[in-house]
């Protein structure tokens, strides 16, 4: 396997949210960008959480049933999630990767949020190394 990192198939241009972005924002974005989650990032572009499709899902059934105030992406975004960095090896990010659901991994460097990197391009990766290495024999 060739020594590729997160920086070769990063998606830099990719949408984040900020933390007082409504609900309905939310999932604008989530069906325009066809990405089952977004990164929320601060002001200086740190990542502060991920936002998906179901956290949305469940904030549009509690608000439903509630008739709750308006749901910001503070109220809903998860804290915890798997971050990667661009110099990570993707033989690595495939193995760490393997104990998350998630599509969607950000990617930080200097502690900002720089872009992501989406499993189906990590697979195409992978399955491409493995073309080459089947090449060879």
């Amino acid at each position: 396997m060739s020594i590729k990192t997160v920086q070769n198939i990063i998606h830099k241009k990719t949408i984040t949210v900020q933390c007082q972005t409504p609900l309905a924002d939310i999932i604008d974005m989530l069906v325009k960008s066809q990405q089952s989650q977004l990164p929320v990032v601060n002001n200086n572009d740190k990542l502060i959480g991920m936002v998906s499709i179901i956290d949305c899902q469940k904030a549009l059934l509690h608000s439903a049933y509630h008739c709750d105030q308006p749901v910001i992406v503070n109220d809903i975004m998860a804290k915890n999630y798997a971050s990667l960095s661009l110099d990570q090896q993707l033989s690595e990010v495939a193995i760490t990767t393997q104990l998350y659901n998630e599509n969607i991994f950000p990617v930080q460097h200097e502690g900002k949020f720089v872009g992501i990197i989406k499993r189906v391009d990590l697979l195409i990766e992978l399955n491409n190394e493995l073309s080459l290495c089947s090449k060879r024999h």
